[in-house]
């Protein structure tokens, strides 16, 4: 009976230490995550000012062309 419990414990104690090992993953899981939604946001961002530079880098050289014609 005493090694049975002791057996019983011991798979208790295994199981928790799984417990906090899933834990933590899941924890590092969460924080990627959320770095990578910052990630996209920054990405998305980062678009739209290069469109919007791109638009006027266009209007410069549109503009430039239109006085070296004038």
């Amino acid at each position: 009976m005493h090694a049975e419990l002791r057996t019983v414990r011991e798979e208790r104690d295994r199981l928790r230490c799984e417990l906090v090992d899933s834990c933590a993953e899941v924890a590092d899981y969460r924080e990627l995550q959320t770095e990578l939604t910052r990630a996209h946001a920054r990405v998305a961002h980062l678009d739209r000012e290069m469109a919007r530079l791109s638009a006027e880098l266009d209007r410069v050289h549109k503009r430039a062309r239109n006085l070296a014609h004038s």
